[in-house]
């Protein structure tokens, strides 16, 4: 698709939109908008999305965001957002964020109970560009 277009796919599929434009693709697919554009992935799926935008993979799924934009990855999952930008990874995720940037990664205790962990990348207790999970207590770790 075009210029503000949209692309849509079914299962296995792929979808490609310009700037400002929205993709979606089925399972296994995968989604690449534009600039400002929206790339939604099943499971399993790619979405990757330009400046300002957003992406969203299902399970076991990568989800990379431009600057300013906002990724969000299923259990497993792999979130990486730019300057400004904020991840979000499911229990055993792991999240990715520049500058200034938020990590969010969905924590389960040994009761079963989970909750959100919340991290601001500060460049001292949490680098840019550095990927994080948690581990056992629910602390953010690099990964390696």
């Amino acid at each position: 698709a075009g210029n503000g277009g949209t692309a849509t796919a079914g299962n296995g599929g792929t979808a490609t939109a310009g700037d400002g434009g929205t993709a979606t693709a089925g399972y296994r697919g995968t989604a690449t908008a534009g600039d400002g554009g929206t790339a939604t992935a099943g499971n399993g799926g790619t979405a990757t999305a330009g400046n300002g935008g957003t992406a969203t993979a299902g399970d076991g799924g990568t989800a990379t965001a431009g600057y300013r934009g906002t990724a969000t990855a299923g259990d497993g999952g792999t979130a990486t957002a730019g300057n400004g930008g904020t991840a979000t990874a499911g229990n055993g995720g792991t999240a990715t964020a520049g500058h200034y940037g938020v990590l969010v990664i969905r924590h389960y205790a040994d009761s079963g109970r989970s909750r959100l962990c919340v991290g601001q990348v500060d460049g001292v207790t949490l680098l840019p560009d550095t990927p994080y999970r948690l581990d056992a207590a629910g602390e953010f770790e690099a990964v390696a």
